[in-house]
């Protein structure tokens, strides 16, 4: 996707506004940036950023990015892109943050003590101030008191009726209620603080800094709930070493039920994976579902 020269010189625009500096933008390169976005690094003056574009629709996609990185960025405990500024011109959204030049590979062990330190931020309900997103699938965060409810109807509920209804995944109405039930079995007496969490950990949205190897998450899709489903969705799909998650547990030790309840958990992101890219991901569901009932 080539850029549209209306759209760069408006977030030059935007970005003199807010920096109170008349500079070009200039945009230098295209970056990967996942698979639904198309990415960029681009200067300004000295100041070098990383910008995201997409379809104006899928604005508040990045609203609510810039939303939980403005929540995350302040910590010092984590270290995150900042947020600069997002919007709206014709046609295209976009998302200007910090850019940080980044490797694949760093201190494991410094990024395990970091989430669990980002952990240990807590708040009063299990939720977030406003819905998200997970991949392009819309995350809802009505705030519960109790983590039972939230799960059962903030996250399983909403995939699980999404799944049922596409072709070929009918045949799961039949665990409804069994899942369900499962479901609250398992989260039975189960009482964890609301932690803040990153909401999407897995390999693909943490890096290092190439300088020095500090650990570095985006990504978000921040909300507070159970530090386990973190660990659990790091854990779905590989990618964190052993050292990651002995840092982890030298500082916030999981408790020994964790390994029950990561099924649970992780159905919640492979039926998002059945939803999104269809079919092939309806074996790992099931053997999920099996594993929970």
């Amino acid at each position: 996707m080539r850029i549209p020269d209306s759209l760069v010189e408006h977030i030059g625009s935007e970005l003199s506004r807010s920096f109170k500096r008349e500079e070009r933008l200039c945009i230098e390169a295209g970056v990967f940036g996942g698979d639904i976005n198309t990415s960029f690094s681009c200067t300004f003056g000295e100041y070098k950023f990383f910008l995201k574009v997409n379809t104006a629709e899928l604005h508040d996609m990045f609203l609510a990015e810039f939303n939980s990185l403005n929540v995350l960025y302040p910590i010092q405990d984590i270290r995150t892109p900042k947020p600069v500024l997002h919007g709206v011109h014709g046609n295209c959204s976009y998302l200007v943050m910090e850019y940080l030049p980044l490797i694949g590979h760093g201190d494991e062990n410094s990024l395990g003590q970091s989430i669990a330190k980002l952990h240990k931020q807590e708040a009063r309900q299990f939720g977030w101030t406003r819905n998200n997103y997970i991949g392009s699938s819309l995350q809802q965060n009505k705030q519960h008191d109790s983590w039972a409810d939230f799960w059962l109807h903030e996250r399983l509920q909403p995939q699980w009726t999404w799944a049922t209804q596409k072709a070929g995944c009918h045949g799961l109405k039949k665990f409804t209620e069994d899942l369900f039930v499962a479901s609250s079995e398992i989260l039975t007496n189960h009482n964890p603080p609301p932690s803040l969490l990153h909401g999407d950990l897995w390999s693909g949205n943490k890096a290092y800094l190439s300088d020095n190897g500090e650990p570095v998450i985006f990504d978000p899709a921040s909300y507070y709930g159970d530090r386990e489903t973190d660990i659990a969705l790091s854990e779905l799909f590989g990618g964190f070493d052993n050292t990651f998650y002995a840092g982890y547990n030298g500082v916030y030790p999981l408790p020994d039920a964790y390994s029950k309840r990561k099924p649970l958990y992780n159905l919640y992101h492979m039926l998002n994976h059945l939803n999104l890219f269809g079919q092939r991901y309806l074996a790992s569901c099931m053997s999920l579902i099996n594993k929970v009932i």
